[in-house]
Parts: C-alpha cells; sequence; structure tokens
C-alpha cells in the first residue's frame, strides 16, 4: 500500500514571492491549512496557517490598523515559510509516511516525483482514513474480533478455510499481537453475522462480534 493511493494530487502551491495575504486567500478558498512553496516548479517547503498566525503584524500592539494591512499585504511566503526537507514519493509505503511524520511530529508530508516536482500532498487524515479502508469498517457485513491465546502455524488458514465451508467470505483482515495474545479482526460479506459466529464458535477461539 503506497502513498500514492491515498494522496490528494493536483495540489496547488505558491512561489516564494506569492504575498502572504494571497496564500490566505488560497487556504480559504479551497479549506486548507498549508500550501507547498516551489521555485522553478521544484519543492523548497510549506506555508501553513499557523506561521501566517504567528507572524501577523496584528501581535505589533503599537501599529496602526492601516499599518498593519499595509506590512502585512507587503509580506512574502518567502518570509514565513517552513524550509521542510522531509519528503516521500507516490511509491514510499504508506507505514513509512506514518512513521516519518511521527518522528518527525508533523502532519504533512509533500509527494515529489523525480525531477522533486509536487505531485501530491498527504497528511495524517489520509493516514486515518487508509487504516479505516483497510479495516472495512464503513462497508457493508459484519464484524468480529478473534482471540487467538496461543498462536500457531496454519491459523489464518483455518480460520478462512472454515468460513469458506460455510458459504461466507472473507473482506478484511487485520492481526494484532498483545502481549503474547493475538487478536484477529475480520470482516465478512455475512450482514447479519450470523453464518459468521456459528462457524467459528466451538472452535479454538474466543469470538466476539463487533
Amino acid at each position: 500500500m503506497n502513498v500514492g493511493h491515498f494522496m490528494t494530487k493536483n495540489v496547488i502551491t505558491v512561489t516564494p514571492d506569492t504575498r502572504v495575504t494571497d496564500a490566505v486567500d488560497l487556504m480559504e478558498k479551497n479549506n486548507f491549512h498549508r500550501l507547498p512553496v516551489v521555485k522553478d516548479k521544484q519543492y523548497i517547503g510549506m506555508v501553513t496557517d499557523e506561521e501566517i498566525a504567528e507572524n501577523s503584524p496584528s501581535n505589533v500592539t503599537s501599529l496602526s490598523i492601516y499599518e498593519m494591512n499595509y506590512l502585512f499585504d507587503k509580506m512574502t511566503v518567502s518570509e514565513i515559510m517552513t524550509r521542510q526537507k522531509v519528503t516521500v514519493t507516490a511509491d514510499t509505503l504508506l507505514e513509512e509516511a506514518a512513521t516519518i511524520m511521527k518522528n518527525e511530529n508533523i502532519t504533512v508530508l509533500p509527494v515529489l516525483d523525480f525531477s522533486k516536482e509536487v505531485v501530491g500532498i498527504v497528511t495524517y487524515k489520509d493516514i486515518f482514513k487508509a487504516l479505516i479502508d483497510l479495516s472495512g469498517y464503513h462497508q457493508a457485513g459484519s464484524r468480529f474480533l478473534i482471540h487467538i491465546q496461543e498462536d500457531r502455524v496454519g491459523v489464518l488458514a483455518h480460520i478462512t478455510q472454515t468460513l469458506a465451508e460455510a458459504g461466507t467470505s472473507l473482506s478484511h483482515i487485520m492481526v494484532n499481537r498483545l502481549e503474547g495474545q493475538i487478536e484477529i479482526t475480520i470482516q465478512t460479506d455475512d450482514e447479519t453475522g450470523d453464518r459468521t459466529e456459528r462457524a467459528l464458535t466451538g472452535a479454538e477461539y474466543t469470538i466476539t462480534r463487533l
């Protein structure tokens, strides 16, 4: 699963010479909180609404409203942008992108092609969406949590075979290992969940309907 599957494409960008007021207008018009900054089509940094707020002349109380508006109108993106060096490509694994965000304490990553041009951005919201999609949470069917006390070879094969024999298709599966135990979350095409529950009840698992 790659960044390219979940990133936002057709990204709006600004240049270092873009006036901050124009960047604000773009953010408000498109409901953005950040804009990649490019120079000669190549990515050089990011400007965010937080940086704009922090650098607003309104923080200088000795200025009149006219002076504040004048200064803010003259300010360019280059004066407040962050020269964020961490980037990814569309082929970067989504898990790697999530790890980078966590380690770097950032919420967005620009996605660049081989020529360093911006082809997309991936945000923490895209990571959340990917997790939801992987779990099948919003899809039709039934969900169950299976507790495995002792891991062994063939557990997943046995579960899928048992469901197949009951005429139930497995659409999503997630495995989580916790303190020696294994939790397996499954999603099946069984609308009521009854077939799934009957098939797995009485086996060597503890099953809970979600």
